[in-house]
């Protein structure tokens, strides 16, 4: 891994590489002619940049996932998390009107919320306070009980590793840009009873999770597939990030934003495919060409979300399932998974 460069566009063109460490703001603005050589205004180019938030989280017998998603004309926020015990989904999202900025460039300090009366949802971190966290209040309905959730992680933790990339998207004109970071969390997760379950309430010391957050110059019409978790494995705290390789395109044997943490020990991996024989919501086969990932993802619960304004839409699957299979640090160490809840995305975003 290189250096963390002071910025990621240097006179018009992407720093591409991975970075030890976070970079002072994430920001791609500034790409000379992105889309090919007919010029566009600068506030055209900028339109086409889409952002997203991810906090993965794991506390007790819960795993689930906080989004936020900046589409410029509107924002999305959602909180959805599954009991692995039962397989019950809980699911809260609140759409938002226009803003100057959904989601922060700076990686020192920020925020991200929506401030909804009955979806409150926040995503804060601080590097000079040595803290991130995770907050939200949720209010229930005839079918939903109503749920909190307070969660901190510090920078200074031996687990807590940090990552910027900046890699090519589908061509070396544009670049896509991420931020990973994998807190160890502490705090509680309420649920509220109903009138046919108790509530209860969830601590941890130590809640493996993982923070990510994306920006890229997206094509008019752009599909995405990653699949991401955080866990505990034979004792130490895994967290992964893959790609599929058709997301990408120039020069992946070199650079891709496929990562693997463990402990706060970060290994690049290489380019994986990842394919669905038989369909999203079967099982999907995750594999490189180095014999660094060899994993299978059974899904288990297809959270679907299908959203339109004008021009833009967005179609998304957050689905729920079990990974199993082998994945090699850099040492060439196995890591074995078993039964190891986490997520694939399935994207298709028109903008």
């Amino acid at each position: 891994m290189l250096q963390v460069p002071a910025r990621l566009i240097n006179n018009g063109k992407p720093v591409f590489g991975t970075f030890d460490g976070p970079v002072g703001r994430l920001d791609i603005r500034g790409l000379r002619s992105p889309f090919g050589k007919v010029p566009l205004p600068a506030f055209i180019s900028n339109f086409r940049i889409k952002s997203t938030l991810s906090f993965c989280f794991t506390i007790g017998q819960y795993t689930g996932d906080v989004i936020f998603f900046d589409g410029k004309i509107f924002g999305l926020a959602e909180v959805v998390f599954w009991d692995r015990n039962t397989g019950r989904k809980y699911a809260y999202k609140t759409i938002m009107g226009p803003r100057r900025r959904f989601i922060p460039h700076n990686l020192e300090q920020g925020f991200c919320a929506s401030f909804g009366r009955r979806r409150y949802i926040r995503i804060s971190w601080d590097h000079k306070r040595d803290r991130i966290s995770m907050i939200f209040n949720l209010a229930g309905d005839s079918v939903r009980p109503s749920v909190q959730a307070a969660l901190t992680g510090h920078y200074s933790d031996s687990r807590m590793c940090e990552i910027t990339q900046c890699v090519p998207f589908k061509s070396k004109r544009r670049c896509s840009a991420s931020y990973l970071s994998t807190p160890s969390l502490r705090g509680s997760l309420t649920i509220g009873k109903t009138k046919k379950t108790p509530g209860t309430t969830v601590e941890t010391e130590s809640g493996p999770s993982l923070f990510f957050i994306n920006r890229s110059y997206m094509d008019y019409l752009t599909k995405t597939q990653f699949v991401n978790a955080a866990g505990t494995a034979d004792g130490r705290q895994v967290a992964f990030f893959i790609a599929n390789l058709v997301e990408t395109g120039a020069d992946e044997e070199l650079i891709n934003r496929n990562m693997l943490i463990v402990d706060g020990q970060a290994t690049p991996l290489p380019p994986v495919k990842m394919t669905q024989p038989f369909g999203l919501n079967g099982k999907w086969i995750i594999q490189d060409t180095e014999n660094m990932v060899d994993l299978t993802f059974e899904s288990e619960s297809d959270h679907y979300r299908h959203m339109q304004f004008i021009v833009s839409k967005i179609e998304m699957h957050i689905i729920y399932g079990k990974f199993e299979g082998v994945i090699k640090t850099k040492d060439g160490q196995d890591i074995r998974i078993s039964g190891f809840a986490g997520f694939a995305r399935d994207q298709l975003l028109r903008v």
